[in-house]
């Protein structure tokens, strides 16, 4: 009788098995669902992160349209689920494209979302109007530094590629797999794909309303009843996707039901038949029993190939033992196609129970982890470094809170990234969803390498040096900033091409590197300028460093094709006020306001950046606009000097200098304004307007009978525009002028920076014509001698500062001595300037200058003046007032 209960209790254990079966198939369904889910939310984001490391890039930023499309082809072939990726504008506009530019999504809700939210949005199923595939619509707006939307970036996600892989994966039978966009239309319908493109009828518009996950017993889209398990997955957007794993309730739930309910009663008759036989037959039973017990016993420890056979000919034991092996095939058969949809995953898959021994492993997990043997061991004990660190951490919150747990970590003994997704089983285990995202990471290194890194020298960029400043490094704070800028390096590139001028700067950089070591993080923001951002205690020493950058570039010459060039750079060093957070914006503005004063002292050095710059520069910056203002307003006008002969006092010519009659500050001489003009963007204009203003009053005056050579002094940008031959010509021939009464007069410096071939293409033009041509405040400049060999000069101008001391400093005599000689053994004429006494006028004569200039015959006055002056005081030679 002993025997009896053990004969009842696995009848009752069948009948509760089967029971058990049918209510784990909605949890069957909900899970595979989240499982499936899962990958998609995978895809999403992986979307979302491509796109915003590619709206990092420069190329995107800047709209560089040249290097955009090919980097986007090339993209597009590395990530090859994406039918097309492209840059929009706000006008909806597709700018660059890897297929084809010039499309406007402008009417795509996807765009139009991102653009109003300012967030990654999915715009839903389209067909691609350049490809024409299936495609999912993903969208990332671009954002300006204050936050402002100014572009989307667009992925077109291939839904036939999609569903193409998941289909590759053979999905259990009786199993489908359906996801749909935000507004109902099927996206993947697996399997079969008949229902793609299709709107989910009205009776299931529900669940995608909801956005809640859940199991539904319905006609599915298929025509079959299912238990369905649906789930929303976009949950990076602001849109849901349904995600819908059905389960055909014929295979899972009525063939249970109908094999469930036989069993139970062909073991219930067995136990009956052996109750009435037990008193004769108890002897010829025990070791048939003892064979059923073991193996029971093995099969409730996890051996599930344990089966019971047929024990004896005929008996009820046997029959209870082939009842037996029943259940336990039909247990092994939902075990199976769980199997079977966790082998259809790319995924490795494990489990372990709550003891952290692993219970099961797909056959992908034994692939990766060939050579250890893992089943039925705690997994701590296998791979005891995970125990302790961000895998370890996971693990256990997922088991001890009983919550989903998602991490993405780099194992070195798989030398791979992986992504872990963790979810706790009703067994109080864990069941974990492992994927290796190595490629997809390097991927987005890539990206970010690019984005934060100059693709000539491979130094930092600007943006690395942003947020290096704002960040900090291993804990320590940006100090100061050194900002470096080559001095004359166009000249590089005039003469051996851009490409030569690529070969210096990485030599450059290199140099700089090497030079500041770990001292310091070196950058390229563009161009030729460099920066070196200094942290702690060596800002310290930063004009030290400073010094030594500059001669490191000085030291010796590139070589680059067979030519030699010495480039010399000119820097600013700007310190992080103590107790302020360093703001780069701030930084780089400072020393650029350095720099801009280094160079203006001479080249070859650096400057430490003071208020005192800020102050110049916001001045200059208020000067900037009230010149702006003056120019519309007309404010500027010219004044006359007058030019003597010195041998007989006669008037042969004047000058033409500008002046402007301010509204509060009343008449300002160049010296407060004219550097600022010259570099304006209305130096062009106001030199023309000069040149043909001082024709038109040399011309009337020429009528009222003073026969006078007009000096007019021109602007670089004037030389450098190309049309200068031109311009004095039209304003000779506007006003009658002949071209003998025009002397254009250009300072050496001038001729010294601006493209040689160009300008003298265009003096030489004039000169043929007959208009003069004058080196102004010769001998104060850098040019040499074969300046006067190469331009088509005229005349030299000899600068106030040599006459001044005349005649009793004998360094400025013996200079204006050789001056004169030169001029004449050359057929040049000769003024000098700042001509003020007597006895200076004597020393010049009496050496053979021909004319001068200065106030002993009288002060730039205006045009009536200079007439009026004329007409009243011919005999006197003296114009002043």
């Amino acid at each position: 009788m002993s025997v009896l209960p053990s004969a009842l209790l696995e009848v009752w254990r069948t009948e509760h098995s089967r029971q058990e079966n049918l209510s784990e198939v909605p949890d069957n369904a909900l899970r595979l669902a989240e499982i499936a889910a899962a990958e998609q939310r995978r895809i999403l984001e992986g979307a979302r992160q491509l796109l915003t490391a590619l709206s990092m890039l420069p190329m995107i930023r800047d709209q560089d349209e040249a290097s955009c499309g090919p980097a986007l082809r090339r993209l597009r072939e590395q990530f090859s689920l994406y039918t097309v990726i492209g840059a929009a504008g706000l006008d909806g506009k597709i700018w660059c494209s890897s297929a084809r530019p010039g499309t406007d999504i402008s009417d795509r809700p996807g765009f139009q979302r991102a653009v109003q939210t300012g967030n990654f949005a999915v715009g839903g199923y389209v067909v691609g109007r350049i490809t024409g595939r299936r495609t999912l619509s993903l969208n990332l707006p671009v954002l300006e530094e204050d936050g402002r939307v100014a572009g989307v970036l667009n992925a077109g996600l291939d839904l036939d590629l999609l569903a193409e892989d998941l289909a590759s994966r053979e999905p259990a039978p009786g199993v489908s797999l359906t996801v749909a966009d935000p507004d109902g239309i099927v996206l993947v319908d697996l399997p079969g794909g008949r229902q793609v493109g299709n709107h989910l009828p009205e009776r299931l518009q529900s669940i995608i309303a909801g956005a809640q996950s859940g199991v539904i017993d319905t006609e599915w889209i298929n025509g079959t009843r299912q238990i369905v398990g649906y789930v929303p997955a976009a949950s990076s957007s602001n849109a849901s996707f349904l995600v819908a794993v059905g389960l055909d309730y014929q295979r899972f739930v009525e063939d249970p039901y109908r094999q469930g309910p036989s069993l139970a009663v062909s073991a219930a008759v067995l136990a009956a038949a052996l109750l009435a036989a037990w008193f004769f037959a108890s002897r010829y039973i025990r070791r048939p029993i003892a064979r059923l017990a073991a193996v029971t016993e093995r099969w409730r420890q996890g051996d599930m190939t344990a089966r019971a056979g047929r024990i004896d000919r005929n008996s009820e034991i046997s029959q209870l033992g082939l009842a037996f092996d029943a259940m336990a095939d039909a247990v092994a058969e939902r075990e199976r196609r769980m199997a079977d949809m966790l082998e259809s995953t790319t995924d490795t898959v494990w489990a372990v129970d709550s003891e952290w021994r692993v219970t099961f492993m797909n056959r992908r997990a034994q692939e990766r982890v060939k050579g250890y043997e893992l089943l039925g061991r705690v997994v701590w004990e296998v791979f005891p470094d995970i125990e302790v660190g961000p895998i370890g951490d996971a693990y256990r919150r997922a088991m001890t809170e009983r919550v989903p747990t998602q991490i993405t970590v780099f194992y070195e003994p798989l030398a791979g990234h992986f992504e872990l997704n963790i979810f706790p089983s009703e067994e109080g285990g864990l069941v974990l969803f492992v994927r290796e995202v190595t490629e997809e990471i390097r991927a987005r290194e890539a990206l970010l390498h690019q984005a934060y890194h100059d693709r000539l020298t491979g130094l930092p960029n600007r943006s690395c040096l942003t947020e290096m400043a704002t960040r900090g490094e291993d804990g320590r704070q940006p100090k100061a900033l050194l900002l470096l800028d080559f001095d004359g390096f166009k000249h590089v590139n005039d003469t051996l091409g851009h490409a030569a001028g690529d070969e210096v700067l990485r030599d450059a950089a290199a140099r700089l590197a090497d030079r500041l070591g770990e001292r310091g993080r070196l950058a390229r923001l563009g161009g030729d300028e460099f920066a070196v951002l200094l942290f702690e205690e060596e800002a310290a020493a930063g004009e030290a460093i400073a010094d030594e950058m500059l001669s490191v570039l000085a030291q010796s010459p590139f070589a680059v094709r067979g030519r030699h060039f010495r480039i010399t750079a000119s820097a600013g060093l700007v310190r992080v006020p103590a107790g302020a957070p360093a703001d780069p914006e701030a930084l780089l503005s400072n020393a650029d306001l350095a720099l801009y004063r280094a160079k203006a002292a001479g080249k070859g050095k650096y400057c430490v950046f003071s208020e005192a710059d800020r102050a110049e520069y916001e001045a200059r910056w208020l000067l900037d606009d009230d010149i702006d203002r003056a120019v519309g307003q007309g404010e500027f006008e010219l004044h006359y000097q007058p030019q003597m002969r010195l041998s007989d006092g006669a008037l042969v010519g004047a000058e033409a200098l500008i002046r402007w009659r301010h509204p509060t500050r009343g008449l300002l001489s160049p010296a407060f304004f004219l550097e600022a003009l010259e570099s304006s963007r209305h130096a062009g204009r106001m030199g023309n307007w000069i040149l043909d203003e001082a024709c038109r009053q040399t011309a009337a005056w020429r009528r009222a009978g003073l026969q006078l050579r007009i000096g007019v002094n021109l602007f670089g940008e004037q030389l450098t525009a190309g049309d200068l031959a031109g311009i004095v010509g039209t304003a000779l021939a506007a006003h009658g002028l002949p071209p003998e009464a025009l002397e254009l007069e250009l300072t050496e410096n001038i001729a010294l920076r601006q493209d040689k071939g160009e300008m003298l293409a265009s003096l030489q033009a004039l000169r043929a014509r007959g208009v003069g041509i004058a080196f102004d405040d010769f001998g104060t400049g850098f040019a040499s001698l074969t300046t006067l060999r190469d331009f088509p000069v005229t005349r030299l101008k000899i600068d106030r500062s040599f006459i001044s001391g005349l005649p009793g400093a004998t360094h400025d005599a013996a200079i204006v001595e050789s001056v004169l000689v030169l001029a004449g053994r050359l057929g040049l004429e000769v003024i000098a300037e700042g001509i003020e006494t007597e006895a200076q006028e004597s020393f010049l004569a009496a050496r053979g200058c021909p004319e001068g200039q200065g106030y002993r015959y009288g002060r730039p006055i205006s045009a009536g003046e200079f007439l009026a002056a004329c007409l009243t005081r011919k005999s006197t030679g003296n114009l002043s007032r």
